[in-house]
């Protein structure tokens, strides 16, 4: 301490200009700090709030180290016994009406009777002057500090050694949004924003049971973010719900700011390319999993719940799916089906037939495909290489474009890119009308997540096929179905309801069965009550009874 004070006096006789000058400034501000820490060990109150409205003012400044959004204003509690004060809170965090006219005005105005002492000051200001709903007492600087960070309002009072703080949160957020990364034609439209609190409320307006729980967590050493997990009690495994729990308590890092990063700790298998949770932003697809016992994880500040376990079948489906007529619905998702096994099977068919397996091949359409392929001077597999380049391209520019643009360019792009480079002779007909089925395949995969994994597997097929031809493309089945069958999400079998088999389930899968035929929950996550609909019997034929003519 006494080195530190000799140099700031050397640097002060030195009047050092520019980075000497702010060298100094910190030097001074250490110095300061330094004092006051070594003050509060000497009277034991280190980690904790001694009463002392001067040692809290230097503290405050030494840990937030003086930002300007931190306001600590010194007031004085009752018009006669002018009581020192301080209230403390960030500025754009809170509620101004909370605390000008709830708290500061309060405090101010009030005329309260007898003598001042410390215990009857607290007494008064937190049972009479206190306005505010939520309030919570606290000595511990640590605690003290992450709320006042949190867009609370702490109120010290001179010789109180217990502070008050106030829950005057009102971030600044977007109102309810619209779903646009799941969109739906019909059904419930709202989606969650970047507020955690409104992620609760969304949710309880959807489930109005007691048995909806919401455990709170703090995830990031430095950015203290707030993680909510959601669960239906008495219904929900509790062994998956602790071990959850656990993942999320184990994580240890210092900045955690989206729901992605907090998801990739979560899983055993890692390094899976295959997504073993789902990240959604509609509160009615979040709601209905809660109702069939899963989980969802809410993170302040990023819009999107993370919902587990999954399936690959869950990947699949969508919220639209249960407000369309079952018929309707089931139709939808064999188009899913239709669409995945295409895009990932038609491109590599076509090289398999026309680079190895020629001879399995009708002579009609070999001779069709030989005419288009006239004048083409690359092989199947690099006309393949070059479409699939051109296509990732566009779908990246119009992610990156205005949404006006980028329907512009998604069109115009189709059209004139694929008209010129058939022209140019560098891809035949043939081969345009694949890539454009493939890539309208891969892309009907509702959840973006899932779409990304087909995309890699369908270049091991390409090169399953360029080699081995038709044989090189079961393997390559072979292969996948075999990953796929020794993944699990949080103990619930990846392939499920159909690897183990449980044909109660098949009415949610690939297919969607009538809703009083639903009446149990999966059996795979499982779940404490598995019943979840009485059986219901088929209604009376209703016939309308003549009217009586007189």
């Amino acid at each position: 301490m006494a080195r530190l004070r000799k140099t700031q006096a050397r640097l002060g006789r030195m009047r050092p200009p520019g980075q000497l000058r702010d060298l100094q400034e910190a030097l001074t501000q250490l110095s300061r700090t330094v004092s006051t820490t070594l003050g509060d060990l000497e009277r034991g109150d280190a980690t904790t709030f001694s009463g002392d409205l001067a040692a809290a003012r230097t503290r405050l400044a030494g840990l937030l180290d003086q930002s300007p959004d931190i306001i600590v204003r010194s007031v004085t509690v009752g018009v006669h016994w002018q009581w020192p004060a301080l209230v403390v809170f960030v500025d754009g965090l809170v509620g101004n009406e909370m605390v000008d006219q709830d708290t500061v005005q309060r405090l101010q105005d009030a005329s309260p009777q007898g003598t001042p002492a410390p215990a009857a000051v607290w007494e008064v200001v937190q049972s009479q002057l206190i306005t505010v709903g939520h309030v919570t007492q606290t000595t511990q600087w640590s605690e003290i500090v992450a709320k006042i960070l949190a867009g609370n309002t702490a109120v010290f009072l001179a010789g109180c050694p217990t502070v008050l703080v106030m829950d005057t949160v009102k971030y600044p957020a977007r109102s309810v949004p619209t779903a646009t990364t799941e969109p739906a034609i019909k059904g419930p439209q709202e989606a969650f924003n970047e507020v955690g609190l409104t992620h609760m409320d969304q949710l309880r307006r959807w489930i109005r049971s007691p048995r909806l729980h919401f455990d709170a967590h703090t995830v990031g050493r430095v950015s203290r973010t707030p993680v909510v997990v959601a669960y239906l009690d008495g219904i929900v495994n509790p062994t998956l719900l602790a071990h959850v729990t656990d993942r999320v308590e184990r994580v240890s890092r210092d900045v955690v700011t989206r729901a992605n990063e907090l998801g990739e700790y979560l899983p055993t298998h890692r390094l899976s390319i295959f997504p073993l949770y789902r990240l959604s932003d509609r509160v009615d697809w979040v709601a209905r999993e809660l109702g069939s016992g899963k989980i969802a994880i809410l993170v302040e500040n990023d819009p999107f719940a993370i919902v587990l376990p999954m399936t690959l079948v869950d990947f699949y489906h969508t919220s639209q799916d249960y407000s369309l007529p079952w018929w309707d619905g089931t139709l939808v998702r064999l188009v899913r089906l239709v669409a995945l096994v295409i895009g990932l099977y038609l491109m590599p068919l076509y090289i398999a037939l026309t680079s190895v397996d020629v001879d399995l091949i009708p002579t009609s359409l070999l001779l069709t495909i030989a005419g288009s392929r006239q004048g083409i001077p690359f092989p199947p597999v690099v006309e393949v290489i070059i479409m699939y380049i051109i296509i990732e391209i566009l779908r990246e520019a119009a992610n990156r474009l205005p949404k006006e643009l980028a329907v512009t360019l998604g069109t115009v792009g189709a059209v004139v890119v694929g008209t010129a480079i058939v022209k140019a002779g560098i891809v035949d007909d043939v081969m345009i009308v694949s890539a454009t089925l493939t890539a309208l395949g891969l892309f009907t995969t509702p959840a973006f997540e899932m779409s990304t994994p087909w995309r890699w597997l369908f270049w091991v097929m390409i090169l399953g096929a360029y080699f081995l031809g038709i044989f090189g493309m079961l393997m390559a089945t072979v292969g996948i179905v075999g990953y796929l069958a020794s993944l699990d999400s949080f103990g619930v079998p990846y392939l499920s309801p159909f690897g183990p088999l449980r044909t109660s389930e098949w009415l949610d899968a690939w297919g969607r069965g009538p809703a009083p035929w639903q009446r149990s929950r999966p059996r795979s996550i499982r779940p404490v009550v598995v019943q979840q609909a009485a059986p219901s019997s088929p209604p009376d034929p209703f016939r309308l009874r003549p009217r009586n003519h007189e």
